[in-house]
């Protein structure tokens, strides 16, 4: 059977304006599987949905890219 992903870019403003989100939610068939998350946790999320198990590696090719994971 063919699987269906979906990935869903998504903004929120509140009710007030005070704050506005913006996010990725990843949905398999129609069932939203995560929501905020960051791109290895999707991948990490979606597979483990699948059933397959894999080895996800996450590497930076740039400066900015290394400090901003060490300022998270």
């Amino acid at each position: 059977m063919k699987q269906k992903i979906t990935i869903s870019h998504w903004e929120e403003t509140c009710e007030d304006d005070s704050c506005f989100e913006y996010g990725t939610s990843i949905s398999l068939n129609g069932k939203e599987l995560i929501r905020e998350a960051s791109i290895k946790t999707a991948i990490e999320t979606l597979v483990k949905e699948l059933g397959i198990e894999a080895e996800i590696e996450e590497i930076c090719e740039e400066l900015k890219c290394i400090t901003y994971k060490k300022n998270k």
